[in-house]
């Protein structure tokens, strides 16, 4: 047996521990934990975690009962306490309060990645399932062209009533921005712009067949346009490479993952070819033995054991490496893959840390941060497989 073999055996036992049944009203739901501290669960029911396993390991199962969770608890109303609004996917189910805010909603990329993960089902052939969810698909649609402003998404506590959100940032690395503890919204993510392009894309797919009133040509060419717009407004010159945002005082500035990351979500024809050689030059400041990190040695804030400034995530290995993969980047493929040692040595971590002085540490090493069996590391291996052998590459372009 190949160690790639027994990693993704070992993956699926790991994934059938996180599973677990949810009930919502009268439906119950097949899903799974985010993760766990040895027995214990630390982070129960997030739709970003499970959508982003089903794109990963092609959990079709997962993904369409993740599906059908996300429309029955889509956001229907504004809601200035969760940031609740319609169209909104949940950022967790059981959520963190405080403050008098909760972060029931606080994720802004939630429901592009619903589409996403839908119109990845529809080239599955499902059509039914997802006629089940029709008016929440339209919602998430309705959702995006409602935070649109000059060809980009913009997040804004405004649309739920809210002056702010009770998590500092709202996409994945939802800790803080380095250098901005505090964002001014309305704030524009640069990875985001990239998931929407992408979600405009899935929604352009989805449209007809499920009647959801959209124009296929008009989804089009926003997808292009906001692509446009990521290299126009959201790329920092004085770094050379992507911003990590704009906000109300300006960009963002950063060398971060994000800036391969976004590559997965973006076709050949979206990246200006001096752009994407301008990150391919920063590309080697990320990269370490056992993948890339969030972060950048010498940025503002940056710290090898930082949780989103400077640790090496397994999830984002496998978007690194399909964007390597459809943009011609063989080195960055080769260095993202290298994820897959660190987890023969140190199991389905949330997220682990290299430095030249200590070499490779598990989140146990560093008390309070990261679970010891994360969900979408679990299917990293399998993806991994998946993207090698040129097969489906996840529900992105």
């Amino acid at each position: 047996m190949s160690q790639l073999t027994a990693l993704e055996e070992a993956g699926r036992a790991a994934l059938d521990r996180l599973r677990v049944e949810v009930r919502i009203g009268e439906e119950n739901f097949h899903l799974a934990n985010a993760g766990m501290m040895k027995d214990r669960v630390r982070f129960g029911i997030f739709p970003r975690d499970l959508l982003t396993t089903g794109l990963i390991g092609g959990e079709e199962a997962l993904m369409r009962e993740t599906l059908r969770f996300c429309g029955a608890t889509i956001g229907r109303r504004r809601d200035p306490r969760t940031g609740e609004e319609p169209g909104r996917v949940l950022h967790e189910l059981y959520p963190y309060e405080r403050e008098g805010l909760s972060t029931r909603y606080n994720a802004c990329e939630t429901s592009q990645l619903f589409l996403i993960g839908a119109a990845q089902c529809l080239r599955g052939g499902d059509e039914v399932s997802l006629a089940v969810i029709r008016d929440a698909l339209r919602a998430a649609g309705e959702y995006m062209l409602r935070h649109l402003e000059d060809d980009l998404f913009w997040e804004d506590p405004r649309q739920a009533g809210a002056e702010r959100y009770l998590l500092s940032s709202t996409y994945w690395k939802d800790s803080f921005l380095p250098g901005q503890r505090r964002l001014q919204f309305p704030v524009a993510y640069t990875l985001v712009q990239a998931q929407t392009v992408a979600a405009f894309r899935a929604l352009a797919a989805l449209t007809e067949p499920l009647d959801l009133g959209f124009s296929p040509a008009t989804l089009a060419r926003q997808a292009r346009a906001t692509a446009g717009a990521i290299w126009r407004n959201l790329w920092d010159e004085d770094t050379a490479y992507p911003a990590l945002a704009h906000d109300g005082r300006g960009l963002v500035p950063g060398v971060s993952s994000d800036g391969l990351h976004l590559l997965a979500y973006l076709r050949p024809e979206d990246v200006p070819l001096e752009k994407r050689e301008r990150i391919l030059g920063r590309a080697g400041e990320l990269a370490t033995p056992h993948g890339f990190r969030t972060y950048a040695p010498g940025q503002p804030d940056y710290s090898s054991t930082g949780y989103h400034q400077g640790a090496i995530w397994p999830f984002e290995q496998w978007f690194i490496g399909r964007g390597a993969i459809v943009h011609g980047l063989p080195d960055v493929l080769a260095t993202a893959e290298r994820v897959l040692y660190a987890l023969a040595d140190l199991g389905f971590v949330e997220l682990f840390y290299w430095d030249e002085e200590k070499g490779l540490r598990g989140p146990g090493e560093i008390p309070g941060e990261g679970c010891d069996l994360q969900l979408w590391s679990a299917v990293v291996p399998e993806g991994f497989r998946r993207l090698l052998s040129g097969g489906e590459r996840g529900g992105t372009p």
